[in-house]
């Protein structure tokens, strides 16, 4: 299980928890005052100053009948306190209904923001957006879908084959900007960050196929089982990104830093990683079949060792020889 799905495990059962701690004391309110309170009033007396009280006198001698009538008082009164606490308990409910309304409300402005014409302006939306999410975890997955579908409609797509049958680099296309815009790096940045995806649903996954995403700054990101096929990462920065199974097939990583990335499981067929650094880079189990290593930095036998490989990989010549012809 991977540390994704684990932060997720562990906010589901909190979140279970929390239901059971408001509703347990709200159902046991509930019991005591239509059950426990007439029982306690009537028969109360009698079981707690039992050795005081002369039940054949009770009418008659006026110090027996003021004893169960002050004990009866008091009783009433420890179930006025029980009342409070149940009352108090639907006043949390009703602030939980009027805080709903309140995220709701700023979801919609936020959603505002982000259709703006002016790029500060919905750079403020991507960030009102993640300030909601850390307000209201659950509104997590409703927010991915907002930003995902904001990355895919604002940065362009990248439709050039990223490797070619015959090994050879590919040249990046010129006519597309070498860095992101400042929303969408926002976007993406609010997206990825681990605590922001722990609360995003499991059906929730991260698609940016086929983008422009050259230069994008994601050190740290959470790209686990992201679907990332032919996009284009030319000179990006994915620095200790977590690539847990991410599918990168054919995916443009020439000159990316991928230093100290997880990329465990990951899809890299045919991927250009020609000048990419991988320095401490985890390539278990990696699918590097017809992928691009020509020039790559940083990369050692052992990296190579774990991956999947083909006769297509075009590798380093050193390491090349150090691992010898494809077993699989």
């Amino acid at each position: 299980m991977t540390g994704l799905y684990q932060r997720r495990a562990r906010a589901r059962r909190i979140r279970r928890l929390h239901r059971i701690g408001s509703l347990v004391p709200a159902v046991g309110g509930a019991l005591v005052l239509a059950v426990g309170l007439p029982w306690l009033v009537w028969r109360g007396p009698y079981l707690l100053d039992k050795g005081y009280i002369d039940t054949a006198t009770v009418g008659v001698d006026g110090g027996s009948a003021a004893l169960v009538t002050g004990l009866r008082t008091a009783l009433v009164a420890c179930a006025a306190a029980i009342g409070a606490g149940v009352a108090l308990v639907y006043t949390i409910r009703n602030y939980r209904l009027t805080r709903r309304g309140q995220v709701t409300d700023r979801f919609t402005k936020a959603l505002e923001r982000l259709g703006s014409d002016q790029r500060y302006v919905r750079i403020g939306g991507v960030l009102a957006l993640e300030q909601i999410v850390q307000d209201a975890p659950e509104q997590a997955t409703h927010a991915a879908q907002v930003l995902g579908h904001f990355v895919r409609d604002r940065a362009p797509t990248h439709q050039h084959p990223t490797n070619p049958p015959n090994g050879e680099p590919t040249t990046t296309d010129t006519s597309l900007l070498t860095s992101l815009e400042a929303d969408v790096q926002v976007a993406l940045t609010a997206l990825t960050r681990p605590e922001s995806r722990t609360h995003v649903d499991d059906r929730e996954k991260l698609y940016f196929a086929i983008l422009h995403l050259a230069g994008a700054v994601l050190v740290r990101a959470d790209l686990t089982d992201a679907l990332l096929t032919r996009t284009n990462f030319t000179r990006a920065d994915l620095s200790g990104a977590d690539l847990t199974s991410a599918f990168l097939r054919r995916a443009d990583l020439t000159h990316a830093f991928l230093d100290g990335a997880n990329l465990t499981g990951a899809n890299l067929a045919k991927a250009n990683l020609t000048g990419a650094s991988l320095r401490g880079a985890d390539l278990t189990r990696t699918d590097l079949s017809g992928a691009n290593l020509t020039d790559v930095r940083g990369l050692r036998t052992e990296q190579v060792e774990s991956a999947r490989l083909n006769a297509e990989t075009v590798l380093p010549p050193d390491i090349r020889t150090a691992v010898g012809p494809p077993t699989t």
